[in-house]
């Protein structure tokens, strides 16, 4: 039966096993947050003097005090850094399929909790299969159970490819949150993550491949120092991984400027015209047309209208009344697909003009994921886009050129346009591969 705990509903995880450790606080539907022992309670060995700092500032709890507490946090993955399969299987067949991933785990975390540092697990877990899903969270008081007596631990876990998915911080935010709402402050200076997935390529002997990268570029994009389970319990040199890590960030970019070329020509005109935006998904053609073409120009796109003949007669509607338009698609990709309107500015004694938006693939990629997961509030909610819209795109393409009857072609540069805060957030590493 559901009870308050903390300002959260908190229910148990099977009706009538109230007895089993731990609990499951409310959370974003794609978020598990467990709880095991409550580390701000006095009983449960509260941060020792020694390891918690304090400073000035406030919170959402705590604005009527002049100083408050920063506590240092441990931050760990889950399997195959704090538990592996007893088996021996690289997957667990149930929730009885574990075991600590080696024998100094338990006497490691009770020598951090009395050092006054919080415990936490940051994980990702993709598999959607209900039995799957079901079989793991019932694992979770299992191994509560097994903890150190009074050492607290809070896991938390991202349950979809969404903001929450290690690289992306949004299980951190959540965190971060709950500080706050204790008037407290996560010490980031003294605080660390520990996990497996840190891009070693093997090939060095008795070092195996990483199946990934996420732990370490969850560490660097939250600011924290970064150990594998080698390091942080056996005692074992730095290992070999690429840093900073292989794939994309913005910053690997540069900066690709000027925003338009050529650039000596005004973007928007007074005359009657045709303007075509073709670029990937994602490379910046919704934010440069209102920019510089809304609201004089109509917005035609086939996203929207769903098919081309619908665009092509909703184009000669508004050309008819005097309405100069801009196609922003990414369907029209090749000479062939773009004779239709080609076809129209001919048959109405209009120009057209081309603005090719050119992205590189792993970029419009970044920007799928940081407009779905951290996309300003005034704009339009985006969803996830599959990789292979951004693959397809740029096996079809086809460059633009005058000849194929356009009165101008201009190539249009994507740069990030934003807030500082936003400008944090696009800066992190985003993609988990």
């Amino acid at each position: 039966m559901p009870f308050k705990s903390n300002g959260h509903t908190v229910h148990s995880f099977f009706t009538g096993q109230s007895t089993l450790p731990g609990k499951i606080i409310a959370s974003s539907s794609t978020v598990v947050h467990f709880l095991h022992l409550e580390p701000f309670s006095d009983a449960n060995g509260p941060a020792s003097s020694s390891s918690v700092h304090q400073t000035t500032g406030s919170s959402p709890k705590a604005e009527s005090s002049s100083t408050r507490r920063k506590v240092p946090v441990v931050l760990y993955d889950f399997d195959g850094t704090l538990i592996k399969t007893s088996s021996g299987k690289r997957f667990p067949s149930g929730r009885e399929d574990w075991a600590w991933w080696h024998p100094s785990v338990p006497g490691k975390l009770r020598a951090e909790h009395e050092a006054g540092k919080h415990l936490v697990v940051i994980s990702n877990q993709g598999d959607k299969r209900p039995n799957v899903r079901a079989e793991w969270r019932a694992k979770l008081p299992l191994v509560a159970a097994k903890l150190p007596a009074g050492v607290p631990l809070r896991i938390l876990a991202a349950l979809d490819k969404d903001k929450y998915r290690k690289p992306r911080t949004g299980l951190y935010d959540i965190l971060d949150q709950v500080y706050r709402d204790h008037g407290l402050e996560i010490d980031i200076e003294r605080s660390l993550f520990v996990g497996d997935a840190a891009g070693r390529l093997g090939g060095v002997k008795g070092q195996f491949r990483d199946h990934a990268d996420t732990d370490l570029k969850f560490a660097l994009n939250i600011g924290v120092p970064f150990l594998t389970p080698e390091e942080y319990f056996l005692g074992d040199p730095r290992p070999v991984y690429p840093m900073p890590p292989n794939g994309f960030r913005p910053a690997k970019v540069g900066s690709l400027v000027p925003p338009v070329v050529p650039s000596h020509t005004p973007i928007a005109r007074d005359d009657l015209e045709i303007v075509l935006f073709v670029g990937s998904p994602a490379s910046g053609k919704t934010s440069f047309f209102r920019k510089h073409f809304s609201p004089r120009y109509r917005h035609i796109n086939q996203d929207t209208l769903k098919s081309r003949d619908k665009c092509l007669l909703e184009a000669e509607r508004s050309l008819t009344k005097g309405e100069s338009i801009v196609v922003a698609d990414n369907t029209n990709r090749n000479r062939a697909t773009r004779s239709h309107w080609v076809n129209l500015a001919v048959k109405h004694s209009v120009p057209i003009r081309f603005f090719h938006f050119v992205c590189p693939v792993d970029l419009a990629r970044h920007n799928n994921v940081y407009r779905a997961c951290y996309g300003p509030s005034d704009e339009p909610v985006r969803q996830f886009l599959p990789d292979t819209a951004f693959t397809s795109y740029a096996a079809d393409s086809e460059a633009p050129v005058v000849d194929e009857g356009f009165d101008e072609v201009r190539v249009v540069n994507f740069i990030f346009s934003g807030t500082p805060e936003q400008r944090s957030k696009w800066d992190l590493w985003l993609l988990d591969k």
